[in-house]
């Protein structure tokens, strides 16, 4: 029988895939087919009156829910790049903090909004988290690169490109949630220019490594080569090195601010 562990995947760049980002978008599918027998979407939609009752399943998991295939393949696609190369950098447990508080801020004033305006509209889906990874890497790649080129003669400031994401997913999927992704990108854009005061907000390096050190026998069994970025060899402080391939001073953790969807039906939450 073949040992699965002897397996190994290579992502386009030659390097290995991340261990949260691999299980993250398997985890979601996987979820996605259970949910055809068990309503597990209606269990951890975010409602605004979830923050009011403290229904901690509903303002911490319902990103991992999705209302259509589209809609996962979407995030899914979306999702996998950004967050893996933040993986990399930031090491598998920070991450996975980093998505959590993530979720809990995005779900926080969107309940607090949503009490007001729209009290009976339930959110669902990764989208908001795309967004905010979008915000964060948009924001580190400005320093880079101040405006990208969009057509032979037009550019747009590159920090600002996430907004006409944002505009565009917004016209084009009229059922998606557009205060979900406004504030998931506000928290990518906090997180990109005021970092430091993120990774204040996680468990510190000791706890992390005491968590991997119980984890060790469960870690060295993930298959297909897929590497799990262990806190020792994590450094949060080295260069951003842009997606294009150009390196930089910037360092990822900075005191100084720098200069997806699915279809609403009856009845369901609205993707984000």
């Amino acid at each position: 029988m073949t040992d699965l562990r002897s397996l190994e995947l290579k992502l386009p760049n030659g390097s290995p895939p991340a261990a949260l980002s691999t299980g993250l978008v398997v985890f979601m599918t996987m979820l996605f087919i259970i949910n055809f027998v068990f309503d597990i979407n209606r269990h951890i939609s975010l409602t605004p009156g979830a923050l009011f009752s403290l229904d901690l399943n509903r303002i911490s998991m319902y990103p991992l829910g999705h209302l259509s295939i589209v809609h996962l393949l979407m995030n899914c696609i979306s999702i996998y790049g950004p967050l893996t190369a933040f993986e990399r950098s930031h090491g598998t447990v920070h991450t996975g903090v980093i998505l959590n508080l993530l979720a809990v801020f995005t779900a926080i004033p969107y309940c607090l909004l949503g009490s007001v305006f729209f009290s009976e509209t339930e959110v669902i889906g990764s989208s908001g988290w795309c967004f905010s990874l979008l915000g964060y890497f948009s924001l580190k790649e400005s320093i880079l690169r101040p405006q990208q080129q969009i057509f032979n003669n037009y550019y747009l400031p590159t920090r600002y490109i996430p907004v006409v994401a944002l505009v565009f997913v917004t016209i084009f999927f009229p059922g998606s949630s557009f205060w979900g992704h406004l504030i998931g990108l506000c928290w990518g854009y906090a997180l990109g220019s005021k970092e430091v005061y993120a990774a204040r907000l996680a468990p510190p390096s000791w706890i992390i490594q005491k968590i991997e050190s119980k984890l060790d026998r469960a870690i060295a069994m993930i298959p297909f080569g897929v590497k799990f970025y262990r806190e020792v060899d994590a450094n949060r402080q080295e260069s951003y090195s842009s997606f294009f391939g150009e390196e930089s001073i910037l360092p990822l953790h900075s005191d100084t601010t720098t200069s997806n969807s699915a279809f609403q039906g009856e009845g369901r939450p609205l993707g984000v």
